[in-house]
């Protein structure tokens, strides 16, 4: 199981994805809140070797952008 924590803005998202949880290794990525930055963070998250059947999203549920 993968984690990945996001915190929404309006205009970014931040996210870290917890790569393994004994050792405590995660990576970092920042994009766009838009269609195409999603498709670029579905991309870099493959590209770390997740799947999406493994993959759990976090997000912080204040504001209004969650």
């Amino acid at each position: 199981m993968f984690y990945l924590g996001m915190d929404v803005a309006k205009a970014k998202l931040d996210c870290c994805l917890l790569l393994d949880e004994a050792s405590g290794k995660r990576k970092i990525k920042v994009v766009k809140n838009t269609q195409s930055g999603i498709v670029d963070l579905l991309a870099w998250v493959a590209k770390q070797n997740v799947s999406p059947e493994a993959l759990h999203i976090i997000m912080e549920a204040t504001g209004i952008y969650h």
